[in-house]
């Protein structure tokens, strides 16, 4: 199922790129070094890189590294300046506190970046110079601050922040409060019940005074994203509207003056789209931005191009990228708008001309680029975080169809590691209709012998398995098993039709997209089946537990975050909107909700011994989905486990989580493959 967070995987597919991956590794003295099929341990030495943002100038480019801090058992994150002509690049925080959002302020001078250190609760906005020397801290709110932006002057800061949470008594400050709601979507992953102080709004600060004043009201929407007007006079914002009974599935484009006591004005009502950026002209006359579809379909969120006038609110759709999904806008200058183009297994990089319509793709097609910045000056250049089949994250510059590579943070790493080779594959289903998807070949593998293979099934279903680092598919390709990655319908990348053409029907054409391709694979002389297994994470977990109700030839299954029963999950996650647009209340489908309950109504059929996991905070795909099918297979005496990761969410954070995570894969698949 679907929304703006939708049911993903894990995101164990990591962005990397080229030119690492094409030097050959060496040890020391000169000679190749001897390269080994990936570990865990390599897996968690491996650095992440986001949150990337182009200086004004368009010479530099800040960015976040993640890494795993295994002493402690958690995430650091730092920032990280790089020169986009060259040279070695900087690291400008460090230590104990992380760092993310970082944002050049329009005349160069600082960077501004959100970070929690000492006492605080709550992460603040910090300063550091672009010249140097220690950062400083600028903000001291109450509130929870969910995005910030730089007037144009460098002078202020728009905040999207939620209000304080209320404080306990002060005869007893450790008495809990009662939690009490009153939205009809009253639950997030990674924020639980959302209460009134919960929705964010925005408010202006004066960074010479440090001067707070709220701009807007606390409302039972969010603003979900707002952008100056290149004069400075006016923000413009989007709304969440999505659970409105007049325009459902909707982002209300706003205008408000960026001054004490200005009234919103409605400019229009957008089907809402995943991943929104707003872009003014540079006569402030109108703003690009995305699109979604349908209020039915829009939980598939098939992001498009569109431009809304602010006067009369008239919003026209980019026709040219009508059938295919964007992400990651930024302004290039000059009306451009840079993006980044899913389509059919690659991430690419494209500059698009809101007038006349015009894509033009970038880069050499065999990366996928996962983040970009670029400036308003058209001749700056654009820079790229990317990675490949057999490369580590790195950042790039792109240069017409090539990418020069900037950064190293992963290539002694990835220099010593055998990564399996991946291959493209199609098949033709049962109805007639083509999936495409990857193949990752076991080490070692030799041409015409057959290996036991995993169909590893990605989240979404909105998402895609593309030419990046994927880490969970080569660890399991490390362990003598061939991988399939399919993108069955409901999967981004081939256009709206194939995207949406699930809809109040989980469970069916994916699943004989997912069939089709494991008869491929056993077809092609690759796949044993004997020796098939299957899994995968959230949409990929409710998939396995489709697959395992009807078929019983896979000989183990691990379900992360699934669900067998949608009935346990209507009030309890946070897809009240899919629910309510998509398939209708239980009460007026009752039969749909049956068929989608299949796994646990009919979980006698199933006789593949199946792991169970998920995060107990997860509250996007609760571990209620989990624990029924595992207590069902208990009864009827089918080999079971479940394994639950304390104050984890959707997504596990925890290294020691992670490390465990993949060993109890592995070793189920090897304890259940006789």
């Amino acid at each position: 199922m679907a929304t703006t967070t939708w049911r993903k995987g894990l995101g164990w597919g990591m962005a990397a790129c080229a030119l690492a991956g094409a030097l050959p590794a060496m040890a020391e003295g000169g000679a190749p070094a001897v390269r080994h099929p990936v570990t865990i341990d390599d897996i968690l030495a491996l650095r992440s890189l986001s949150g990337l943002e182009c200086a004004p100038d368009g010479k530099q480019a800040v960015y976040v590294v993640g890494e795993a801090d295994l002493k402690a058992d958690k995430r650091r994150s730092a920032l990280w300046l790089a020169d986009l002509a060259g040279g070695a690049p900087l690291q400008l925080t460090s230590g104990e506190d992380s760092a993310s959002a970082p944002s050049f302020s329009p005349d160069g001078t600082r960077i501004a970046f959100l970070s929690k250190r000492g006492k605080d609760k709550l992460a603040q906005i910090w300063l550091l110079d672009r010249r140097g020397g220690e950062a400083s801290r600028l903000t001291d709110v109450k509130g929870d601050i969910a995005g910030f932006r730089w007037s144009p002057d460098s002078k202020s800061l728009l905040l999207m922040i939620t209000d304080p949470a209320p404080e306990p008594p002060k005869d007893d400050p450790e008495r809990p409060l009662p939690v009490v709601v009153d939205d009809v979507k009253f639950k997030e992953d990674g924020t639980g019940f959302i209460t009134a102080k919960d929705h964010a709004h925005l408010a202006l600060f004066d960074v010479a005074t440090k001067a707070e004043m709220r701009l807007t009201a606390t409302d039972s929407f969010d603003v979900t994203t707002a952008e100056w007007s290149p004069d400075g006079k006016t923000i413009a914002y989007l709304a969440n509207h999505a659970l409105d009974t007049d325009a459902p599935a909707t982002e209300w484009l706003t205008v408000v003056e960026a001054k004490a006591g200005a009234q919103p004005r409605v400019v229009a009502r957008i089907p809402s789209a995943s991943g929104q950026s707003l872009i003014w002209s540079a006569d402030g006359a109108k703003i690009t931005h995305l699109m979604g579809n349908e209020p039915k379909l829009n939980q598939y969120n098939q992001p498009h191009l569109a431009q809304t006038e602010v006067a009369s609110g008239k919003t026209r759709l980019i026709v040219s990228t009508a059938d295919i999904y964007l992400q990651r806008l930024v302004d290039l200058g000059g009306g451009r708008v840079g993006a980044i183009l899913a389509e059919d297994r690659h991430e690419i990089a494209a500059v698009i001309d809101p007038v006349s319509g015009v894509i033009q793709r970038l880069g050499d097609g065999k990366l996928a680029v996962a983040d970009q910045c670029g400036s308003s000056s058209p001749k700056a250049p654009r820079a790229v975080i990317a990675s490949g089949d057999a490369v580590m994250p790195e950042l790039y510059v792109v240069e017409g169809g090539a990418m020069r590579v900037l950064t190293a943070h992963n290539r002694a790493l990835n220099a010593g590691i055998a990564w399996s080779p991946v291959r493209d594959f199609a098949a033709k289903t049962s109805d007639g209709s083509e999936v495409h998807g990857l193949l990752t070949l076991p080490a070692g593998y030799a041409e015409g012998q057959r290996y036991p293979t995993v169909l590893w099934i990605h989240g979404g279903p909105t998402a895609q398995d593309a030419h990046e680092i994927d880490t969970m598919r080569q660890w399991i390709a490390a362990q003598g098993y061939a991988v399939l990655a399919v993108n069955y319908r409901g999967s981004s990348g081939r256009g709206d039709a194939y995207g949406t053409s699930i809809a109040a029907d989980w469970g069916n054409k994916e699943v004989l997209d997912l069939n089709a391709a494991t008869d491929w694979a056993v077809a092609q002389g690759i796949a044993d089946p004997a020796r098939l297994m299957v899994g995968g994470w959230s949409y990929g977990g409710i998939l396995t537990d489709f697959l395992i109700v009807r078929d019983n030839r896979f000989k183990a299954a691990f379900s992360g975050a699934g669900e067998g029963n949608i009935f346990a999950l209507f009030g309890v996650d946070q897809y009240i909107q899919q629910y309510a647009q998509e398939v209708g209340a239980p009460w007026k489908e009752p039969e749909l909700w049956m068929r989608l309950s299949e796994p646990l109504l009919h979980a006698d059929r199933i006789k593949t011994p199946t792991l169970f996991m998920g995060g107990i905070a997860d509250d996007n795909v609760p571990l209620i989905g989990g624990q029924q099918l595992y207590q069902a297979l208990k009864l009827t005496g089918v080999p079971t486990r479940l394994v639950g990761y304390p104050d984890e969410n959707h997504g596990i954070a925890r290294p020691s989580f992670q490390r465990d995570r993949l060993e109890r894969i592995v070793d189920w698949f090897k304890q259940h493959l006789k």
